[in-house]
């Protein structure tokens, strides 16, 4: 298991997340492996809501080709807004978040690979490579389970 994973995984587990420099190297790393595995994959996932104060489905993550800027949309994992208007728009990297967000996005960790490893075996794309590697990064987060 990749050094970023234990932390992630660790922090996603305790009590209170510690918002420090370390976690942020982790998530970003996690953004990277995930863009990855997101544009091989080619799955579309709207995961757990990660809004703060009371507003928890307002933002939630998301992986999809996501466009931002004029460049071409590329898939990822993000935190879009959620709203019904919004289709889905980036609103930030996983790393990039504030404070209170931040803890929401690593303690929504475990129900996001739940989710998107079980949307990729609904897609059918569960024993591809990139499927494989998505699902022992899950394990990380104890999410095992595939639907084939």
């Amino acid at each position: 298991m990749a050094d970023f994973t234990a932390t992630l995984a660790a922090q996603a587990r305790a009590p209170r997340v510690s918002l420090t420099p370390e976690l942020d190297a982790a998530l970003a790393e996690l953004d990277a492996a995930l863009q990855a595995l997101a544009n091989e994959l080619q799955v579309e996932y709207h995961g757990p809501g990660v809004g703060v104060e009371g507003e928890r489905g307002v933002y939630r993550l998301a992986v999809r080709a996501h466009q931002e800027g004029y460049s071409d949309p590329q898939w990822s994992l993000r935190v879009c807004d959620a709203l019904p208007n919004a289709g889905w728009r980036v609103a930030w990297a996983i790393q990039n978040v504030a404070r209170l967000r931040k803890a929401a996005v690593v303690q929504s960790l475990p129900a996001f690979f739940a989710g998107y490893l079980a949307a990729v075996g609904e897609a059918g794309r569960a024993d591809t490579p990139a499927g494989r590697r998505l699902a022992a990064l899950a394990e990380a987060f104890g999410q095992t389970d595939t639907v084939h």
